[in-house]
């Protein structure tokens, strides 16, 4: 028994640069299992040809930057009207946010043009497939992404704990902090002096590991740490004694 005729997957290839769309697009369709039916110059032309020749194309290649329509628009478009469509980038990735927002836009793969043509084909046809394609560098950023994103979460974990086990009458002043109150209107608020509250503050800053209540205000901005708010009077014990 032998195999029946390879049936070439049909690509249509989507990017601006005209070296892409001439010697790499003959040399993509010159492998025997790719067959290159359309190119497009831009998001706008890809969306156009699509519209009439849908039926026709198997998988997209797609470039990240270009004019008008980037790639992360046009793939947003075209999953939205063709979501059974495969998208492949083809691009080379600067950043994790690039990434992250074409894996939103429900993109089958990620390859950078330093690939192969063969790699490249094979890739097409593994998005096909339904099956995730990606070259070393996306993964890489991916992987720095999780790490740097696990760090943050470790960080900032911390930070709760730290606020948490704080005494009521710091963690108090913490809120009133995050609200930019000034020394003085602490003290009104909390029935304390300016001096216990400017004590407090320096403690408070000391023992969450800021320099300077900006910088606590700047890293709650980041950590945005969830501790329960209750505005109580606060007593201290001196002060109780002098009264």
């Amino acid at each position: 028994m032998t195999d029946g005729p390879i049936v070439p997957v049909r690509v249509m290839i989507v990017d601006d640069d005209p070296l892409i769309l001439t010697v790499f697009t003959k040399e993509l369709d010159a492998q025997p299992t790719v067959s290159v039916c359309a190119t497009a110059a831009g998001g706008e032309q890809a969306l156009e040809t699509l519209s009439w020749r849908r039926h026709h194309i198997d998988v997209i290649l797609l470039d990240i930057s270009m004019p008008g329509l980037n790639g992360i628009q046009t793939a947003r478009a075209i999953h939205r009207k063709l979501p059974d469509l495969p998208i492949v980038m083809f691009t080379a990735f600067n950043d994790e946010k690039t990434l992250s927002e074409a894996l939103t836009e429900g993109v089958k793969g990620f390859i950078t043009k330093d690939e192969s043509v063969e790699d490249v084909a094979t890739a097409l046809i593994r998005a096909t497939k339904d099956m995730p394609t990606m070259s070393a560098h996306p993964i890489e950023l991916l992987v720095s992404a999780y790490q740097s994103e696990q760090r943050r979460q470790h960080e900032a974990a911390q930070a709760r704990r730290k606020i948490m086990n704080l005494p009521p009458r710091l963690r108090n002043v913490h809120d009133f902090l995050l609200k930019g109150l000034t020394n003085r209107q602490i003290a009104r608020r909390s029935g304390i002096s300016e001096n216990t509250t400017r004590i407090y503050v320096s403690d408070l800053l000391h023992r969450l590991g800021y320099a300077s209540r900006e910088e606590l205000m700047a890293a709650s901005l980041l950590e945005a740490p969830k501790v329960p708010h209750t505005e109580k009077p606060i007593c201290n014990i001196t002060e109780a004694a002098e009264s």
